[in-house]
């Protein structure tokens, strides 16, 4: 005697049926992450956890930095996709995420993230099996679309938003401009006259992978609005090698810093990141003078009253008509020594 039945489906394969339904509800995971995916790399310091909660008795669920901290967001009636923007320590993050019902937890799931940075010894490059993964995609944005406008037209003329909190942009990424100093654009919301959609020489292999890439190098881009610099820097007779590739965010941060000209480490510990044999802190005239004769930081500089004594007392970061860059126009450094000891 089989399933089938001369009158059709037999009630034996119906039950079965039912237990196999009943079953894959019992086991269904009730929690996906779907951004970011893991194992992901990031280059800012957030990240925006995209989950989907399907159990119709979840009543709440828990974001976690892995480091501590816990966001908690209640469940409402019909609504399955959630998010929140978590922000990362350099170097791998584990973020979580737990669905409960009532006061038992239902399920725990975690995802990997690492954050690189080329300026931050040790976190320069991810591990073997991370790699770089876009999120805004017009697939990927109809998740978001229950919930936010995910569109941002550039105004015309250049004008700003009356309130930036107005833009789609800062109602997920806020973080990125609460630091000390605020980079123009990114306070006023105006994200996407940097984030074009357009690759450059260095990133054009990620055109299409996401509507908001900038470009790399960037330095055009900067220089639409610091269009008056332009000219006079590339007049100059030395060069510094981040200045030449138009890698302008190598050093600077275009969303905003906690450092002076939105610098993304203090400057001289910026400078000698790349320029380690400096990092004595009294490379000056070291060559035929002992080398504690003259410091390059922890000392007030006296050509620039109120300000710490740095690299950039002397060197001009973005070039000079001078040799090694310093802040002078002859051949010798003797004119920048006179900066400091008048005769």
């Amino acid at each position: 005697m089989g399933f089938a039945s001369e009158k059709g489906i037999s009630p034996l394969r119906i039950l079965f049926f039912l237990l196999l339904l009943v079953s894959l509800h019992l086991f269904a995971s009730p929690l996906e992450i779907i951004r970011p995916i893991n194992k992901s790399v990031m280059d800012e310091s957030e990240i925006t956890v995209v989950v989907k909660v399907t159990d119709p008795a979840a009543t709440k669920i828990i974001f976690s930095d892995g480091q501590g901290k816990e966001w908690v967001r209640d469940i409402k009636v019909g609504k399955q996709i959630y998010c929140r923007t978590l922000s990362a320590k350099m170097g791998e993050n584990n973020f979580g995420v737990t669905v409960m019902n009532g006061e038992i937890k239902r399920e725990s799931r975690t995802v990997l993230a690492y954050y690189r940075s080329e300026i931050f010894s040790g976190f320069q490059e991810e591990p073997a099996g991370y790699k770089k993964s876009y999120f805004h995609s017009d697939k990927e944005e109809q998740l978001c679309k229950t919930c936010h406008a995910m569109t941002d037209k550039p105004l015309k003329g250049g004008e700003v938003l009356e309130n930036p909190e107005d833009s789609a942009c800062i109602k997920c990424h806020k973080g990125l401009t609460t630091r000390a100093k605020g980079h123009a654009p990114t306070v006023n919301g105006l994200c996407i006259e940097c984030h074009t959609g357009k690759g450059g020489e260095y990133n054009s292999d990620l055109i299409g992978q996401s509507k908001y890439i900038a470009p790399d190098p960037i330095m055009n881009v900067c220089f639409t609005c610091h269009e008056n610099v332009k000219q006079v820097w590339f007049a100059r007779k030395s060069e510094h090698g981040p200045v030449r590739d138009g890698r302008c965010n190598r050093c600077h941060n275009p969303h905003s810093s906690n450092e002076m000209f939105f610098t993304r480490k203090p400057i001289w510990d910026l400078c000698t990141t790349c320029h380690s044999e400096k990092a004595s802190g009294a490379h000056v005239i070291s060559s035929f003078v002992r080398s504690s004769s003259h410091p390059t930081r922890g000392k007030p500089d006296p050509a620039r009253p109120g300000r710490e004594l740095v690299c950039t007392g002397c060197h001009d970061p973005h070039g000079s008509e001078g040799i090694f860059l310093l802040r002078t126009k002859g051949q010798t450094a003797f004119s920048v020594c006179n900066r400091c000891h008048k005769k």
